[in-house]
């Protein structure tokens, strides 16, 4: 999507947190991060697609015959152009150092963002339908994976997980210098870009 008419950046990146690898038990993520490098994205958009295969009822008939793919979006908490364009999955200790402030954030999804962008959405507006689609399939998630070597979670995990997933909110930090080399690949990349950017020198 081109960037719209009278934006100019300011000199913030907005970092979204992950997904927890907990919820890839039974499910699967769909980051879309081809579709979403170096794109104007608007608040709301969706950046990620969290899958589970199965059915909603908990009987032998309905998981032979009513099985289907279900999806829920991940959307942007915020308008802007995407940097890093990666949902990580994350661990529950990665998710206690994020919410102290103490977390990784480079190898997470990143926005930079518009000189008047809003405060960020919450961890709640990005994940809640995924949160829903687990709470409604957590049949799934009570016995052992399907997929992985995971044993099977009590409803008390389950409800310990949705709560942290959706409690945990984006951060904001300066552009430089820690995006400068993806500042440089949009330059390179995509030189159209650069009049947005020129402000965010990487050679200062």
């Amino acid at each position: 999507m081109e960037i719209p008419e009278g934006i100019s950046f300011g000199s913030k990146v907005a970092v979204i947190p992950g997904y927890l690898s907990p919820f890839t038990h039974s499910g699967h993520m769909n980051d879309l991060r081809k579709k979403l490098i170096y794109r104007w994205i608007n608040r709301g958009d969706v950046i990620g697609l969290f899958e589970i295969k199965g059915s909603y009822d908990n009987n032998i008939f309905s998981r032979t015959f009513n099985s289907k793919t279900h999806t829920a979006n991940i959307k942007s908490p915020v308008s802007g152009l995407v940097l890093h364009s990666t949902l990580k999955h994350t661990f529950t200790n990665d998710f206690e150092r994020w919410n102290s402030g103490k977390g990784q954030t480079l190898a997470n999804f990143a926005i930079l963002l518009p000189d008047d962008e809003p405060k960020t959405e919450s961890g709640n507006f990005m994940y809640h339908q995924m949160c829903r689609l687990v709470k409604d399939m957590s049949h799934y998630y009570l016995r052992k994976s399907r997929y992985w070597s995971m044993g099977a979670y009590t409803l008390e995990d389950l409800d310990e997980y949705i709560k942290l997933q959706l409690n945990t909110n984006p951060l904001i930090f300066d552009a430089l210098p820690h995006w400068g080399d993806y500042l440089d690949e949009v330059r390179i990349k995509y030189p159209e870009l650069r009049p947005y950017i020129k402000h965010l020198s990487t050679n200062m």
